[in-house]
């Protein structure tokens, strides 16, 4: 038999053995194997695998198959070298590459995940990464909040810069907006251009602290002085989106921007009007108000009412109460109260403390709802993130339609809606002097120049030619492949099964009806006449900017202006979303950060997953 030291070698001489005289024989067949040699130092075991793979295939393919497993053992138990060693053992030192990745790591999981610095402190979090990586030694809260955060920050801030040079981001449009908090008052910037490969990209890039009175001088300047951080011109300002507020609109007035009214925000206050403009309304809203405020403060209360939810078969909804600053939440507390009609009427029958309205005021409601429930619908449209200034004139045309409209689901409510329709005439009243909005509307291919007046149409023209006199006299027109692969593609239509709201056919009757196209400017080349008669996009399903993408190259004049004018977002959502996440920032853990480090984690948090953490 073979020694115990010879089988351990090879799992070949699992299928060996060896006489008395040394002769090797195989134990399956007793054929006598050589090995190769009569010396012991050149004896090896290669005709002993052989005889295995030609006799015996099966415990060849056996024997191979535990030699893997044998070679895989011996990797993993081998004794590591002296330096390999000392590497498990020893903590890495500050300047070790590996220790700053991790630190920058931690630095990015707390900008992005808007935790406090003092996680770090936590036990719980210390005891993770020494579990996960003994050799790191994690940082102090201090290091983290006076030394990493504003090393991150800077190499961002180089990025970003990067990313809105002139050659990338020729003109940009800006949204902006003040928040007061319990320790700082906030001004935020964000930028939105089009990019060379027709993405909307929206860049956060301020939310400054700002200090002494809000005066319009002191917004103008604080303006300025951010486009100067960020090494903006002026002149590449296309649009500023901002609120209503005197104060903004001085500011920007007095340093001559180019600017517009949010669009969600002056909704917000037709809304209002009209709400406050019929006493029946007021009424009905009060006592619904009420009804909320019980449930809202009473624990049993809610709990009574799951259990009549339960035996009436209803959902089980909490009810809602109406915020003064969101006029889209009384709309929501509207529609849970009608919902749940039948359960506040048992529940006011059984245990009181409200009044439940009479039938009347239940059709009020009713009726309320499919008044402002296409509202919203339309707010909800110019608030999206991929939003575009084009979509302000069809909107407003369109809100227009439906508020001049009359029939028995609007009787008792005519007073409400007439005021709507008067204040929303109003307060847009000098829409169609907006080049910006103008243009917009008919470079976009979902709307062209269908909801324009024939004035608003000729001088939306005289627009175009003027700005296409400068984009000549600047640079030559860009150019862009794809033109001809759109043009032999059928048109997207319309899911025969797709739901139609009633803005929805307001839109179609809209968007059908043919203006005819006259006096084309000859500066032009007939560009924008053959743009116009072509079909309008679906308004729905229709991507205006990978229309542009794959037709720009048939529209050469025309897609520059295109990709300069679709850049501004209809509303300042986007700077009044940027306060929500600075909100969260002044959490309780750390209510006295102060604004300079708040502006930079807010920073953080928005642009570090914009450029994919490579900065």
């Amino acid at each position: 038999m073979a020694e115990k030291g010879e089988r351990c070698s090879s799992k070949v001489w699992d299928y060996f053995s060896k006489d008395s005289s040394n002769a090797v024989f195989c134990n399956i067949c007793a054929a006598n194997v050589s090995q190769g040699s009569i010396k012991a130092k050149q004896k090896n075991t290669s005709n002993l695998w052989t005889h295995l793979k030609t006799k015996h295939s099966e415990q060849y393919k056996e024997a191979q198959q535990q030699s893997e497993v044998q070679k895989t053992l011996s990797v993993r138990t081998q004794q590591p070298t002296l330096p390999q060693a000392f590497d498990k053992v020893l903590k890495w030192g500050p300047s070790d590459p590996r220790a700053k990745n991790l630190d920058k790591k931690v630095m990015e999981m707390i900008a992005t995940d808007i935790q406090a610095f003092s996680v770090v402190e936590g036990v719980g979090f210390r005891r993770l990464l020494a579990a996960a990586e003994p050799r790191y030694t994690l940082k102090t809260e201090k290091f983290y909040r006076t030394d990493k955060l504003h090393h991150v920050h800077a190499k961002v801030v180089i990025k970003i810069k990067e990313l809105l040079a002139v050659e990338n981001a020729k003109h940009i449009a800006f949204t902006t907006d003040c928040w007061s908090g319990s320790t700082e008052s906030l001004m935020s910037l964000t930028a939105h251009f089009i990019d060379e490969e027709w993405n909307r990209v929206q860049v956060v890039l301020n939310v400054k602290a700002m200090s002494g009175s809000h005066t319009g001088e002191y917004i103008g300047q604080l303006f300025l002085d951010m486009l100067t951080e960020w090494d903006i011109d002026s002149e590449r300002v296309l649009l500023v989106l901002r609120d209503s507020g005197a104060n903004v609109v001085k500011g920007m007035r007095l340093v001559e921007m180019p600017d517009l009214s949010c669009s969600a925000h002056t909704l917000q206050l037709v809304v209002n009007d009209g709400l406050q403009a019929q006493r029946a309304v007021g009424d009905i809203l009060a006592k619904l108000k009420r009804c909320a405020t019980h449930f809202g403060h009473s624990v049993p209360a809610k709990q009574r009412l799951e259990q009549i939810q339960k035996d009436v078969g209803l959902p089980e909804h909490r009810i809602l109460q109406a915020c003064p600053t969101r006029w889209n939440s009384t709309l929501h507390m509207l529609q849970r109260m009608q919902e749940q009609k039948r359960a506040l009427t048992v529940y006011s029958g059984d245990f009181g403390h409200f009044t439940c309205p009479s039938v009347e005021e239940w059709d009020l409601v009713e009726k309320l709802i499919n008044t402002l429930e296409p509202i919203e619908e339309i707010t909800l449209e110019v608030s999206k993130s991929d939003a575009s200034a084009s979509c302000i004139i069809p909107t407003i045309e369109v809100l227009k339609r439906f508020l001049e409209t009359q029939g028995p689901e609007t009787r008792g409510i005519q007073t409400l809606r007439k005021v709507m329709l008067d204040s929303l005439i109003r307060r847009f009243s000098k829409i169609a002097e907006s080049k910006e909005a103008v243009l917009a509307c008919v470079l976009d291919p979902r709307y062209k120049q269908r909801p324009l007046s024939d004035s608003t149409t000729k001088k939306a023209k005289t627009w175009l030619e003027k700005e296409a006199d400068k984009q000549h006299q600047a640079s030559s027109a860009a150019t862009h492949k794809g033109a001809e692969e759109y043009s032999k593609k059928p048109r997207m239509e319309k899911s025969l099964d797709q739901k139609q709201s009633v803005l929805d056919h307001l839109y179609e009757d809209m968007l059908q009806s043919q203006q005819t196209v006259t006096g084309v400017s000859e500066s032009l080349n007939e560009e924008l006449d053959r743009y116009l008669q072509e079909p309008v996009l679906d308004r729905k399903t229709g991507d205006p900017l990978q229309w542009w993408r794959q037709n720009a190259g048939r529209f050469q004049t025309l897609a520059p202006l295109a990709r300069r004018f679709l850049t501004p977002p209809p509303s300042s959502v986007p700077s009044e979303r940027v306060f929500s996440t600075v909100g969260a920032i002044y959490q309780d853990r750390r209510s006295s950060l102060t604004g300079s480090k708040a502006e930079m984690l807010c920073f953080l948090y928005y642009n570090l997953p914009l450029l994919n953490w490579q900065y």
